[in-house]
């Protein structure tokens, strides 16, 4: 069960943290802040959704809820920090969680063939 908890919301809850300490200034000053955020947006950001659509493949859980919570949690990213050209991310965010999803189907079918 805190498995199926913590996969639904891993995406969301790193999101929003990080976002948040880059609003506050917590990663240092002026271009070093905004370099850690920009280094969540372009890799940090997409593995949570790797790991997740991981998650979702061996725990069984539902993918849309999964999706809905991650691209939320985006949504208030988006709305709060960046600006209405950040949807193009949202594209990119769906293929590292299709990947990690069919990935992890996949060497599951492959396992259960070889047995």
């Amino acid at each position: 069960m805190y498995n199926k908890i913590a996969g639904l919301i891993f995406p969301a809850f790193t999101m929003l943290t990080l976002s948040v300490l880059a609003m506050f200034g917590l990663f240092g000053e002026g271009d070093v802040n905004k370099s850690f955020f920009i280094l969540g947006l372009i890799i940090i950001f997409p593995l949570t959704f790797l790991v997740q659509g991981i998650s979702c493949a061996m725990n069984h859980m539902n993918p849309f809820i999964a999706l809905l919570v991650s691209y939320i949690a985006f949504v208030i990213v988006i709305i709060t920090f960046l600006n209405s050209s950040a949807w193009v991310y949202s594209i990119y965010y769906l293929v590292f969680w299709i990947a990690g999803f069919f990935g992890a189907k996949a060497i599951r079918k492959w396992r259960n063939r070889q047995k």
